[in-house]
């Protein structure tokens, strides 16, 4: 009969470090497209052109909508994980991170008002959102 304190330092199987990764990369792709949806969801509803330059407060509105999304999205995609839910919180900070950059860099002739709310706020949010929902375990 094998001994039982042996067993806790045995390697998890393998179906459950898959099980893991697929959770993982199922809470990054539901927490960025919550954050991604609900923004261009805003823009088209809104008729907002995220090209053109922008009045204080749609740029203050659409500031805190995004923050508010992004830490939605990353709570609820850290929730498929919670002991990953940093990971997942980063994955998604820097998606949101390098789209907006990816964007910048393709439209070098548009406002990019835009792309600074996502890379220097949003992208924090979303990891916060992480860092919260780790937190409330």
């Amino acid at each position: 009969m094998p001994n039982p304190a042996s067993l806790k330092d045995a390697p998890p199987a393998e179906s459950s470090v898959l099980r893991t990764f697929g959770l993982c990369v199922a809470g990054w792709i539901v927490g960025y497209l919550i954050s991604a949806v609900s923004s261009a969801l805003l823009f088209l509803v809104g008729r907002i052109p995220p090209d053109k330059p922008a009045s204080t407060a749609v740029t203050w509105f659409t500031a805190i909508y995004g923050i508010v999304f992004a830490v939605i999205g990353a709570t609820v995609g850290a929730s498929f994980s919670r002991k990953n839910a940093l990971g997942i919180g980063a994955a998604i900070a820097l998606t949101i991170g390098v789209v907006a950059m990816w964007s910048w860099y393709s439209t070098p002739d548009h406002s990019h008002w835009t792309h600074l709310i996502a890379i220097f706020l949003m992208a924090p949010a979303a990891q916060f959102g992480s860092l919260t929902r780790r937190l409330t375990d």
